[in-house]
């Protein structure tokens, strides 16, 4: 009778132990961001006219800069980021925007940025073609700090 109640606890403490096992091996899911870091653009705007604008992607933002005769600086919080349809959706002062990715190299990439109706369209919405445009923006090549 001992013996079988050693053969049973014995056996739970395998079972039990392989179960925490497989729990431990669970697949996980390659988040990592290509993008984190900062990439700066300069150009004129005029006539002797320079400015800068710089993008830093973060784990769960974007931070947006431009320096030169007009100043902004603001962050565009983390929505929903599709790596592989480099489109990075966000919310800035309760407006929905989405960054679009493209050409993309460690060096540098193009993007475009996009105020939205909703995430449902920034879903949605084709990828730009190479003339799009949005009210302040147009596709520009960042190069990475």
């Amino acid at each position: 009778m001992l013996k079988n109640v050693i053969i049973i606890i014995f056996s739970s403490i395998i079972l039990f132990s392989c179960s925490i096992e497989k729990k431990k091996s669970t697949n996980k899911i390659d988040s990592s961001n290509p993008y984190l870091g900062t990439w700066t653009r300069s150009f004129e705007m005029g006539p002797e006219v320079k400015a800068q604008v710089t993008y830093t992607f973060k784990d769960d933002e974007i931070n947006y800069e431009m320096n030169g005769p007009m100043k902004l600086n603001y962050t565009i919080v983390k929505d929903t980021f599709l790596i592989k349809d480099k489109r990075f959706i966000g919310v800035k002062d309760s407006e929905m925007y989405v960054v679009f990715i493209k050409d993309d190299t460690k060096e540098s990439l193009t993007i475009l940025k996009m105020k939205v109706e909703s995430k449902e369209k920034a879903l949605n919405m084709p990828f730009p073609s190479a003339e799009a445009r949005s009210k302040f923006s147009s596709w520009n090549t960042y190069k990475r700090e």
